[in-house]
């Protein structure tokens, strides 16, 4: 049975090929800002099973040059397979409003171009749930999710999914939405760490298998 990292960012490419021997087989790996998009994407034609995810981390809003979103643009038409990712709102950080700005100019490249969106959210959820309401037609990858039972009730009407690292939540969260993550480096050490994560969780490698064709395909 192969396993995978919903939500990893970058790291030396060795750390994905020691998951590979442990039969991690597919990474998302998320970018941050514009200085890290072409290194994802350099990473991933390098690494089999990298997934790329270009966007706008909510943390790093106030560093993006004034014309990010048509870099971004400009990327998303030269690279069909990749995702938009991370991007989303953190309340405990600086530039709140203009994070709002940054997500909502994101899901919006997103929609035009019908790709995939990664989403960090911190004590910022009825803000969250307003600006992706008129997104319904994307598919939504909440990871290390943090809310609770309401949020979780209120996303069953978009196209919503779930990563964890922990057992946080995991009651919740339905069980074919459900993925794992390293969020390494700063959560676990590493991707390669995700079949133990599994174990740890008693997670059915099956589910998580199944899940993930249906998130991208269905």
């Amino acid at each position: 049975m192969s396993y995978f990292d919903a939500h990893v960012h970058l790291m030396p490419d060795q750390a994905f090929l020691d998951a590979h021997a442990r039969n991690v087989t597919t990474f998302f790996c998320n970018a941050t800002g514009p200085e890290n998009w072409q290194d994802v994407l350099d990473l991933s034609s390098r690494v089999l099973g990298v997934r790329p995810c270009v966007g706008v981390h909510p943390w790093f809003v106030g560093q993006l040059a004034d014309d990010w979103s048509l870099q971004l643009t400009d990327i998303l038409k030269k690279y069909p397979w990749a995702m938009v990712g991370e991007i989303g709102l953190d309340a405990t950080k600086p530039f709140y409003e203009k994070q709002k700005a940054v997500f909502t100019q994101c899901l919006a490249l997103a929609s035009h171009f019908q790709r995939i969106v990664h989403v960090h959210c911190v004590k910022a959820w009825p803000d969250m749930l307003n600006l992706i309401a008129p997104f319904r037609e994307l598919k939504f990858l909440f990871h290390r999710f943090q809310g609770n039972e309401v949020i979780v009730q209120k996303l069953r009407l978009m196209n919503a999914y779930y990563s964890t690292l922990n057992a946080h939540c995991l009651d919740i969260i339905p069980e074919n939405r459900l993925f794992v993550e390293s969020d390494a480096p700063d959560g676990l050490a590493s991707p390669v760490e995700i079949p133990d994560l599994v174990d740890r969780l008693n997670l059915s490698e099956e589910r998580l298998a199944y899940n993930l064709e249906l998130f991208l395909h269905d």
